[in-house]
């Protein structure tokens, strides 16, 4: 998982409690991984629209499916 991966985001727990259900079935292109100490956490994608005015979005590692 590298910046400029494209993904499609899934439904998971973290999704729903940071109230982003409504992107669940998007793609994206990912813009910064977020890895520490090499485990990956998630990633801030950018959309192909908007969503709540923003393309850009922090997704958690359960919600990306490549």
């Amino acid at each position: 998982m590298k910046p400029g991966d494209k993904i499609i985001i899934l439904p998971s727990c973290a999704l729903t409690e940071m109230k982003l259900e409504p992107l669940v079935g998007l793609t994206a292109t990912i813009v910064e991984v977020n890895d520490i100490s090499g485990n990956i956490r998630g990633c801030w994608v950018d959309l192909s629209g908007q969503y709540l005015g923003e393309r850009e979005w922090y997704i958690p590692y359960n919600s990306i499916g490549i």
